[in-house]
């Protein structure tokens, strides 16, 4: 989350919902690290999969 209360949504698929929704908000502290940000398009991919 932003300081404003906005879902980072960078490291999101272009066409994810959250992004679809949110537009592109960047992550104002990159250097923190999101221990998911390298699995995003994996995790949407299975997502997709289950059908959910």
């Amino acid at each position: 989350m932003t300081p404003e209360g906005l879902p980072i949504t960078e490291y999101l698929p272009e066409d994810h919902v959250g992004r679809e929704t949110y537009g592109l908000v960047k992550d104002p502290t990159p250097d923190k690290g999101r221990p998911l940000r390298d699995k995003a398009e994996e995790c949407e991919r299975e997502r997709r999969e289950r059908g959910t």
